[in-house]
């Protein structure tokens, strides 16, 4: 099961980066941020499955890929901005680390924009009806 392999990843880095902490911080973040990515890229094995059994739900609904793609991007954005912003906190830069987040939800809410007009547009037709 991939989840107890990233789960026991994680946390021997976690204990190990402890440790080291002391006598080579630096070395700790290291550690920490490469457990990270590596935890990251065994989770990302998984997605295809996930984008697969809700494509083929989508296409079974009738619903228009174009909404589900924006979702998905702005679902990596999330992530991303999470891991990132995680990992700069972690290194002490809670300044950069907010100033990630707030690009990240500036980033969602303009490739948004398409969907609110459209929206808006559905809202206007119902109400002139």
């Amino acid at each position: 099961m991939e989840i107890v392999k990233i789960a026991a990843v994680c946390l021997i880095a976690a204990v190990l980066a402890k440790v080291i902490q002391p006598t080579n911080r630096d070395l700790a973040v290291l550690l920490s941020i490469s457990a990270v990515i590596f935890a990251a890229f065994m989770a990302v094995d998984g997605i295809s499955e996930v984008f697969s059994g809700i494509s083929g739900i989508i296409s079974g609904a009738g619903i228009n890929g174009g909404y589900i793609a924006i979702a998905f991007r702005a679902l990596g954005i999330c992530y991303i901005c999470e891991l990132c912003s995680s990992s700069c906190r972690d290194c002490g830069e809670t300044a950069l680390g907010s100033v990630l987040d707030i690009s990240g939800r500036v980033a969602i809410s303009l490739m948004c924009l398409p969907l609110l007009r459209e929206f808006l547009e559905v809202v206007k037709s119902v109400l002139e009806r």
